[in-house]
């Protein structure tokens, strides 16, 4: 894995990663979320903020690390 953020083709379903989220109303205040991934939701290899990602708990966020396990 790249020592940048994880790429499209890095990423699988159920894999534990941490996101910044998105949808939230102070996304740049949040504190990074960590869970796993439900859905890949970027199409593209790669994004400037990091991959588009759903969480398993619904919530949605650009994956900025994978979580050691």
């Amino acid at each position: 894995m790249s020592a940048e953020r994880p790429t499209r083709d890095e990423l699988r379903r159920g894999m534990a990663v941490e996101i910044e989220q998105t949808n939230a109303e102070n996304a740049d205040e949040a504190e990074p979320l960590r869970g796993d991934i439900a859905k890949i939701l970027s199409e593209e290899e790669t994004e400037p903020g990091g991959v588009k990602v759903e969480l398993e708990s619904g919530i949605t966020g650009r994956v900025s690390s994978v979580v050691a396990e």
